[in-house]
């Protein structure tokens, strides 16, 4: 398994956005776990953050192969990756690149 994070500064105001995106996920989970299937996604998790003032998205995943995940998703035919594509875009000020040190688990 491979695994992939990042984090986003979010633009300010947009907390609003984001709670609809997590509310349509939620609503909609089966086929937002579809897309993991059909992308080899093991684990896709997020996480929201306020560092000094700032909001920010944190995101894992863990995948088969991530360069195969990702272009699976660019290539999506799936209307719940196109409403996720549209809300991060929209939300996003900043993407923060972020480099993979450490990943544990119980299998070793």
């Amino acid at each position: 398994m491979e695994i992939s994070a990042g984090l986003i500064k979010l633009k300010s105001g947009s907390l609003g956005d984001v709670q609809e995106w997590k509310e349509t996920l939620e609503r909609r989970r089966e086929e937002a776990v579809q897309t993991l299937v059909d992308q080899g996604v093991e684990i896709e998790s997020w996480f929201q953050v306020e560092i000094d003032g700032d909001q920010y998205l944190i995101w894992y995943m863990r995948s088969e192969a991530i360069e195969n995940a990702h272009s699976t998703y660019a290539k999506s035919t799936h209307d719940i990756d196109a409403f996720h594509a549209r809300i991060m875009a929209q939300v996003t000020d900043k993407m923060i690149k972020t480099f993979p040190l450490i990943d544990l688990t119980k299998d070793g």
